[in-house]
């Protein structure tokens, strides 16, 4: 036969093309993958292993600790795949949660887009109130202890406060605690968590440079003097910058995590047992 009319032999076309296929699917995948019973330990491997050391033991593994390594992740690895030949891995809690985690670490490593100013500047309308600035106050406070009066409470509360109305000391009115008897600039949240909320609910009413009361708190009674007080009010983008962009952020990576999910979900069919009646 001819070479002319051999080169036009569909055959050979056939065999030429399987070739040349071939030797396209090997320069593209690489290397074989191992087989099932083989383990194989490359440089990336080890190189893992050695990473893992220093970061342990904050120094380089010696040539005996670095066959150490390697022998026991082949051991590690030899267990394993026979464990999931056996079927441990099956209705196992323990690995099915830890799989679950690993999946939604990957979800977690999408990290969101830094939100522009116009994003912040719409999630703090949208959550004001979580970043409404609260309330101040600079105030004095005398103590009454009802327990210290439990006959003449009326007549001590009315004589502590026409003596304080009347200009006395305040040092020698009222009665000794721990409590702090001044505050300078406290926000009604510090305040709250010193004397309760009942008693930030009374400095509410009272007027700035007069001795009011008694305002109840959990301790007992008292008279309060407030020098300067700052109503609470809604901040500015600046002022609240940092924790509207961390709860921005979250949010966000929220939505990938339910969006990343609900892609995986799309490739289920889900099938409840009918006892289990919907809420």
């Amino acid at each position: 036969m001819k070479a002319n009319s051999l080169w036009r032999e569909p055959l050979l076309h056939f065999l030429a093309i399987g070739l040349l296929l071939f030797l396209v699917y090997g320069l593209v995948s690489g290397p074989a993958a191992p087989a099932a019973d083989e383990i194989v330990v490359d440089q990336a491997r080890i190189a893992g292993l050695v990473s893992n050391f220093e970061k342990t033991w904050r120094r380089a593994p010696t040539d005996d600790e670095l066959k150490g390594l390697v022998d026991a992740w082949v051991r590690e690895e030899i267990l394993y795949r026979e464990g999931l030949d056996m079927g441990f891995d099956r209705n196992d809690p323990v690995i099915r949660r830890r799989i679950a985690q690993k999946m939604s670490f990957i979800a977690d490593g999408l990290v969101p887009a830094a939100p522009t100013d116009a994003e912040l500047e719409a999630w703090l309308s949208d959550n004001i109130t979580d970043y409404r600035l609260p309330a101040k106050y600079t105030l004095r406070q005398i103590y009454i202890d009802p327990q210290r009066h439990p006959d003449d409470l009326d007549e001590t509360l009315a004589n502590t406060e026409a003596a304080l109305r009347g200009g006395a000391d305040p040092e020698t009115q009222g009665d000794s605690s721990m409590l702090l008897s001044s505050l300078d600039g406290a926000s009604s949240r510090d305040i709250a968590r010193i004397f309760g909320s009942v008693f930030v609910e009374g400095l509410a009413d009272a007027s700035v440079g007069e001795w009011s009361g008694p305002v109840r708190s959990g301790y007992g009674l008292h008279y309060v003097l407030v020098s300067d007080h700052i109503p609470a009010r809604d901040p500015a983008l600046d002022e609240v910058r940092a924790a509207v962009e961390r709860d921005l952020l979250n949010d966000k990576a929220e939505q990938i995590d339910e969006q990343f999910f609900a892609s995986l979900r799309e490739r289920y069919t889900v099938r409840i047992d009918d006892s289990i009646a919907d809420d």
